[in-house]
């Protein structure tokens, strides 16, 4: 509908809002079709959590913010809206055919009349059918002050005056050349430098408020760090207190115990001379009633002897040596370094927090939906108050959670994660400031295959294929495939060197024990050797007992060697220092803890051990004692199962990756399938694999038909 048309009907009422009673502002449409102010119905949602149409009662019950941005703009009512305040902003000050103040607007015609005029102009056939506008009657138009019938329509810039055509000065200043411009203009220029102004003041005014809110946190946040600074002191006061108390009471208790040990010799020495004591006083008044009695000749031998056995005891040697000098006597003896340390340092010191990003954190690279942590270092050692805030978002502006962990080491770890395949950043602040390092860049790498050694075959001498690789301390690639060379390869995957192993060896299954160690299962001489890095042999294992050594894993806490005998159908197991015999896990058959070849072995953080029970197409779990515990992946062709599974790895995060069937899979710890790494395929009887990159994660496999190495990520 043209504006002409829509005018026709236009009843003011019609652009006003049923809940603001003034004219719309950016109105929306409900359900029902009546249309209200956004900010109205913002208000209404804020205040109830809910809308009810003023006109029809319609209720719009759990409206988010999001409904009501999606709720249908009415443009037709916005138009109007903004047609009307054209008009009205832009009314002259005298109607177009007179001077008389105009009351309406006639949009056809584009002109502005008084109530006279306009009788003319519905008189006029041609005319009298034209839409018309009435114009709003509390419009004042500015009158001359002097000459109060006529409007104001010169101002001189020079004399900063305005005037009417009856004026004088207005003559004056034009005879003098002074700068005349009508009386619209300069109110219009006015009105726009009087709007900046206040413009420019409500800038101010936002950012003084802004400025307000920051020192008024700050200040808050400056409180907030004085309490917890007086209360640290304090519990280090208390803990200090305590633990003197402690060593005190531990200081009196061997104190009590020396005093009761000494106690009991002295009252033992002192009983033992009252009883001598006691002994010679009896034997004098007897002796005395003796006397003038030879008769008594025998008695009075034996009182000899008792009193000679008496002397010859008290004139012992040592009888008269201080019983101190066979005693400990205690002596406190203070620490002087204890005094040396309060009076130099105290019980801490008053100082600045300080906080900054990990070196080797500072840029990061992740996988898709991977978890990683950004390591922040802090001098606020002992307290788990921490003023980090981080905020995880990506190119596109989209921002993703994280959260902030205390270390009792006094530092922190951040995690999160990306959700999508761009560039992200890490911002850190404490106090709304930024520490240092911050923000940290974190690349996200596509999922997938990454890379594939092709150049394998050519390296080598002879016809046998890849079988197995680890990853070396040096985050290189070594290659075996039971050949006369192991190969090493580069971080970027370039070939390095050759490793070459004696003629009688053939290096199948290879485990990386770290300090430089490296045991690997001899398919040829059926063994398990330990070897350096560049596997010159230190010891063997298994001489007699192993039949078909395949993967092999070890617990360096317990220093216990795991090796899958796939001939033999268990694992057995040694001591890795000495070579010991431990014993074997497992039997031949197909019940739960039985085995049938099985082909590779690996350790839980829990020390549980993981095994791929190969023809009984299962991946099975023992606990620490080596009772069976659970079937973790059962049987089957399609994902989600294995079918002759051959080797399996746990990585960083305790994932478990296994390789069957020309797929390698990925399974949480407790054997919840999350996804087929190789995608659609790609891969011909894949074995060994090593996890080479935790950040991002990276798998390396064993491509044993296709004889090369394949790189994914994960």
């Amino acid at each position: 509908m043209s504006d002409q048309k829509a005018f026709q009907f236009l009843d003011k009422k019609d652009l006003e809002c049923a809940i603001c009673l003034e004219r719309f502002t950016e109105p929306k449409t409900l359900e029902c079709l009546h249309s209200y102010c956004f900010h109205c119905l913002q208000r209404l949602m804020k205040k109830s959590g809910k809308i009810k149409c003023p006109k029809c009662c319609t209720q719009y019950d759990g409206i988010s913010q999001q409904d009501l941005n999606n709720f249908t703009i009415n443009g037709m009512l916005s138009d109007q809206v903004k047609h009307v305040e054209k008009i009205e902003t832009e009314k002259p000050a005298e109607c177009s055919s007179c001077e008389n103040q105009p009351e309406y607007y006639c949009p056809e015609c584009q002109i502005y009349q008084c109530g006279q005029c306009i009788k003319l102009h519905k008189i006029i056939q041609v005319l009298r059918d034209h839409s018309l506008y009435t114009l709003d009657k509390n419009y004042l138009p500015n009158k001359c002050k002097i000459h109060g019938a006529y409007m104001l329509k010169y101002y001189c810039i020079i004399c900063s005056k305005s005037g009417c055509k009856k004026c004088e000065h207005v003559l004056s200043c034009y005879e003098n050349k002074h700068d005349v411009i009508p009386f619209k203009t300069a109110v219009d220029e006015f009105n726009q430098n009087a709007t900046e102004v206040i413009k420019s003041a409500v800038e101010i005014k936002t950012n003084i408020k802004r400025t307000l809110h920051k020192i008024t946190k700050e200040r808050s946040d400056m409180e907030s760090e004085f309490k917890l600074s007086r209360t640290a002191i304090e519990l280090q006061e208390e803990n200090i207190i305590k633990k003197v108390q402690e060593k005190t009471r531990a200081l009196m208790t061997d104190l009590e115990k020396i005093y009761k040990e000494n106690k009991e010799v002295v009252d033992d020495r002192v009983r033992n001379i009252e009883s001598k004591l006691m002994k010679v006083n009896e034997m004098s008044p007897f002796i005395n009633t003796m006397m003038n009695k030879p008769d008594e000749r025998e008695t009075l031998k034996s009182y000899e002897a008792n009193a000679h056995v008496i002397k010859d005891e008290v004139l012992e040697p040592n009888f008269d040596e201080s019983i101190f000098k066979r005693m400990m006597i205690p002596i406190f003896i203070p620490f002087r370094n204890l005094d040396n340390v309060i009076n130099l340092e105290g019980i801490g010191k008053i100082g600045k927090c300080v906080y900054e990003v990990a070196e080797g954190d500072r840029l990061i690279t992740v996988t898709k939906g991977q978890l990683f942590e950004v390591n922040v270092l802090s001098n606020l050692v002992g307290s788990e108050t921490s003023l980090l805030c981080a905020t995880l978002f990506n190119e596109s502006g989209e921002e993703s959670t994280t959260e902030v962990k205390y270390q009792e080491s006094g530092d922190y770890k951040i995690t999160g994660r990306c959700s999508k395949e761009e560039g992200w950043k890490m911002k850190i602040t404490a106090r709304g400031e930024e520490i240092k390092g911050s923000p940290v860049n974190i690349k996200v790498e596509d999922l997938g295959f990454v890379h594939t050694v092709f150049n394998i075959e050519t390296l080598k001498v002879d016809k046998n294929k890849v079988v197995d690789i680890i990853s070396d301390k040096d985050r290189s690639l070594i290659v075996s495939s039971c050949s006369k060379y192991l190969l090493k390869f580069n971080q970027e995957y370039s070939f390095i060197n050759k490793i070459e192993v004696p003629d009688n060896v053939h290096v199948f299954c290879m485990h990386q024990m770290g300090g430089g160690h490296i045991v690997y299962s001899d398919f040829l001489n059926k063994t398990v050797v330990m070897c350096d890095d560049q596997f010159k042999q230190i010891s063997t294992f298994g001489k007699g007992t192993l039949k078909s050594p395949c993967g092999l894993t070890v617990n360096k806490e317990t220093r216990t060697m795991y090796v899958a005998d796939r001939e033999n159908h268990c694992v057995f197991k040694f001591n890795v220092d000495n070579g010991e015999l431990l014993g074997k896990i497992g039997s031949h058959g197909i019940k739960e803890g039985q085995m049938n070849q099985p082909y590779d072995v690996t350790l839980t953080k829990e020390g549980n051990l993981i095994v791929a029970d190969c023809d009984n197409h299962r991946i099975q779990m023992f606990d620490a004692n080596d009772k069976f515990m659970r079937i973790l992946v059962s049987s089957g062709k399609k994902d989600g199962h294995v079918h002759h599974p051959h080797h399996v790895i746990t990585d960083y995060e305790e994932n478990i990756l296994v390789t069957s069937n020309n797929k390698l899979q990925l399974f949480d710890r407790n054997g919840v399938f999350i996804k087929r790494i190789d995608g659609s395929g790609g891969l011909t009887t894949p074995l060994g694999i090593a996890v080479i990159s935790h950040q991002p994660r990276r798998v390396a496999v064993a491509n044993y038909d296709a004889n090369n190495v394949t790189i994914y990520n994960y």
